[in-house]
């Protein structure tokens, strides 16, 4: 979260594709690095050292996001969404192939195993990116009504973040990001207690949820590249997401007894439809702050994606903390009631911004019949 700004200041003056590369050397070095901290034998050596290496990888993947981001801006202006969902789709793979992965990497080689290979994976792809990553230069050239040309990064960080759009953008990574790291990391010990469900069977469930979020990923990119008010569709995946939160422990607002079937279809809800709410976000955050008068240049895209990566970071640090004294306080049915109530304050949110939106689109550009 903290790396984020700084990630954007330095992008362009270091080079988008030289700090993505130097991002997953990073990353790389610090993942292998990580997997021998087995041989550390006294514990507060051990943890002092785990928090300083998860610490520099975690600045690592704020320079790599920052930098993807920046140059899927860049590269794909006019398919932004599409070439997004792509990334998307990936991660989601990830995350359905990774804990089988991993588990049967670390039972055959042992604890160092998973994160050599995956350490050894992350560079050889910085070795590949020098070769076929393509060079990020500034596409436009043109000043904007309120143009910034000369603007400091202050300068430029203040004109987003007086942007309104923003602070309603925002306010959306914040809870796509609260509703998965406050909810995931309690749903564990919740639905053993109560369904008395085995990790092992609750990592299917997963599974399900994580195929579901990678194979809808290319339809929502391609959707909301043809979709001008993404107000709208947000608004219109954030309903089915709050369905789906209030429907997994279940919510005591639903009257209903946990089950199987609606954890699964919780999720299946969830995943899908967050993932809908989500991609949009940072194509209209660009389009916003240009419409403000950010130049759409390498600096400008480098500071919205740093941005943006701030934002959503900070919902991952306060969802497992809020969370986990939620759950502990009042119980996790109360924590998905809460999350799925600001979900839906979110949505109607959104479509109101929507509405204006349409209204004063058609209002500044009338209709002409030939």
């Amino acid at each position: 979260m903290v790396a984020f700004p700084a990630m954007g200041w330095l992008a362009p003056r270091l080079g988008v594709t030289r700090l993505y590369t130097l991002s997953l050397l990073v990353a790389g070095v610090t993942t292998v690095v990580f997997g021998m901290l087995t041989y550390i034998e006294r514990p507060a050596p051990f943890l002092g050292w785990c928090l300083t290496v998860r610490a520099a990888e975690a600045v690592g993947t704020a320079a790599a996001q920052t930098a993807a981001r920046t140059i899927i801006i860049n590269q794909f202006p006019r398919r932004m969404n599409s070439a997004m969902s792509l990334v998307e789709g990936m991660i989601g793979a990830g995350l359905c192939l990774g804990p089988a992965v991993g588990g049967a990497m670390y039972a055959l080689g042992g604890y160092g195993a998973p994160f050599y290979t995956l350490g050894v994976l992350l560079l050889a792809t910085a070795a590949a990116s020098l070769v076929l990553m393509p060079t990020v230069t500034d596409r436009s050239t043109r000043t904007t009504e309120k143009g910034d040309r000369g603007s400091s990064y202050l300068e430029m960080l203040g004109l987003v973040l007086a942007t309104a759009d923003n602070w309603l953008i925002f306010a959306a990574l914040l809870v796509a990001a609260m509703n998965w790291t406050a909810m995931d990391p309690s749903m564990e010990p919740y639905m053993h207690a109560v369904l008395g469900i085995q990790p092992a069977e609750l990592s299917l469930f997963f599974l399900g949820s994580f195929a579901g979020y990678a194979l809808s990923s290319p339809l929502w990119g391609r959707l909301s590249d043809h979709i001008n008010n993404t107000f709208l569709l947000v608004a219109a995946c954030l309903a089915p997401t709050a369905l789906g939160v209030l429907l997994i422990p279940p919510s005591p607002l639903l009257g209903l007894r946990p089950s199987r079937l609606l954890l699964g279809l919780g999720m299946v809800l969830r995943e899908p439809f967050q993932l809908g709410a989500y991609l949009p976000l940072l194509p209209l955050m660009v389009r916003r702050s240009t419409a403000r008068g950010l130049r759409s240049d390498v600096r400008g895209q480098a500071l919205v994606s740093a941005v943006f990566g701030a934002a959503y970071s900070l919902g991952n640090v306060l969802g497992p903390v809020g969370g986990g004294l939620v759950t502990d306080r009042y119980g996790y049915p109360t924590l998905a009631t809460w999350l799925g109530g600001v979900t839906v304050f979110l949505c109607v949110a959104m479509a109101l911004r929507g509405a204006v939106y349409h209204s004063t689109r058609r209002t500044a550009v009338p209709y002409v019949e030939i």
